[in-house]
């Protein structure tokens, strides 16, 4: 082959490339936000991923009441690894971490994935709503969902939260490396007892078959250190969403 027609054939492999290639636009879906027309009641209307966010049967957040107490199991935590960076994408400051955490529960393991904020919180307990809450985002080797959420109140400073706040991306897009050695299961209480729901992602595509895990003690954070995060991220939380006929149990 000629070195003219070898040309003409890498062009047409690399333009074939290109028009199989997805477009990270529309694999990322449409901007979408907590205010104005881009808020969770407009959601679904932004892009057609989006049609779980009002379609949906089992939506996150919830209000946790009305539950059924049960013999749940305990979960199992390994906590090998430290976190690794901190960002701001634009919708909440999240935390990664490299493999290696795990959370076991009904003889299935989950690997921690990352660490995300709310503020107020978006699950709420008997009706109260708590000053900020963590997601702490698994997911099993088959891709199952769970989320472990945590609710701080105000009280003394966390330790832990100020390792984070010395590295706080503050603008959007920011993302920086964690030099503090941050074990994150070591800001959980010391009692794990929770409650279990299904639900979905809180943003959108508002995905359903999500395991929720709402851990019934809190942690303290101060008010200083809420103000860091709120002068961030803003109110950042979607409304309450219906519990429809689920049931919601707790760990006795």
């Amino acid at each position: 082959m000629s070195s003219k027609n070898t040309m003409i054939a890498i062009f047409a492999v690399f333009v074939i490339a290109l028009m199989l290639s997805p477009n990270k636009e529309e694999k990322q879906g449409a901007p979408w936000s907590y205010t104005e027309d881009l808020g969770p009641q407009h959601w679904s209307t932004l892009d057609e991923k989006y049609s779980m966010c009002s379609n949906g049967l089992a939506q996150s957040p919830i209000n946790i009441t009305n539950t059924i107490q049960s013999n749940l199991p305990q979960m199992v935590l390994k906590n090998t690894t430290k976190a690794s960076n901190f960002e701001n994408n634009g919708h909440t400051i999240q935390v990664s971490f490299k493999k290696g955490n795990t959370l076991s529960l009904n003889n299935k393991t989950y690997t921690l994935k990352q660490m995300h904020f709310h503020t107020p919180s978006e699950n709420q307990i008997n009706s109260k709503s708590y000053p900020m809450e963590a997601h702490l985002v698994h997911s099993s080797k088959k891709g199952e969902l769970l989320v472990l959420a945590l609710m701080f109140e105000y009280g003394e400073e966390n330790i832990m939260i100020n390792q984070l706040l010395r590295n706080l991306p503050k603008i959007q897009n920011d993302n920086y490396k964690l030099k503090s050695d941050i074990y994150v299961y070591k800001i959980l209480p010391k009692n794990k007892g929770y409650y279990s729901f299904t639900g979905s992602l809180t943003t959108p595509p508002c995905s359903e078959g999500v395991t929720w895990l709402v851990l019934k003690d809190t942690v303290n954070i101060s008010k200083s250190q809420l103000k860091d995060f709120e002068e961030v991220m803003q109110i950042n939380n979607r409304p309450l969403q219906k519990i429809n006929s689920r049931y919601i149990l707790e760990l006795f």
